[in-house]
């Protein structure tokens, strides 16, 4: 059998509408980091973004057999990762920050799925290469509150520094990433880069 990491999402979801196990196995390893990615983006937690792209793929393997194997499957994966994510936000934001986030989520995805998924890509590459350039302290702090979601209170202590710092530090990352965002987007990005930026 032709092995499944050479084979394009639409053969592996015609298979996995035939209940391969082996396929699921390969769009779940081919699509979790990105996922996971995108939710921490979105959530600012490390443990309720694995949550949620393990749902997400419940939701996948439990829809097998209804699924479109002709439609784009990232667009498909990002669209329902967006909308658990959003469901997780309603529990810690006010529904009027929940409306804006959507209303700006759903006039990304709802003009055309392949270059609203091309467009949050794009913006995921621009943001790694901010983060990277930041100084290695900075950097790493960074990291430890938006993708580890330690408090500033416990990346101080677990840094041996106060938390006023971790938050100067933050504050700075975030005006640059935020500079550097706006810098290197492309127009299309640009039109949505407000929304995406706010979520910093």
């Amino acid at each position: 059998m032709e092995n499944l990491k050479d084979l394009d999402d639409e053969m592996l979801l015609l298979l996995l509408t035939k209940d391969s196990e082996k396929a699921f196995e390969e769009l779940y390893i081919r699509y979790k980091m990105k996922l996971y990615s995108f939710c921490t983006f979105m959530l600012k937690s490390a443990d309720v973004s694995k949550d949620v792209v393990q749902d997400v793929f419940t939701i996948v393997w439990n829809n097998r057999k209804k699924l479109n194997t002709h439609q784009s499957f990232s667009a498909y994966l990002f669209t329902v990762t967006r909308n658990r994510a959003l469901n997780e936000l309603r529990n810690t934001r006010t529904n009027e920050q929940i409306d804006i986030i959507a209303d700006g989520q759903q006039a990304l995805l709802a003009e055309d799925d392949v270059e609203s998924t091309f467009i949050l890509k794009e913006f995921e590459t621009i943001l790694q290469q901010a983060i990277d350039m930041l100084p290695e302290d900075r950097r790493r702090i960074y990291r430890l509150s938006r993708e580890e979601g330690m408090t500033y209170k416990d990346i101080g202590e677990y840094l041996g520094i106060s938390h006023h710092t971790v938050q100067s530090h933050i504050s700075s990352s975030v005006q640059f990433i935020r500079s550097y965002v706006l810098q290197h987007a492309n127009v299309s990005l640009l039109a949505v880069s407000t929304i995406l930026l706010d979520k910093l």
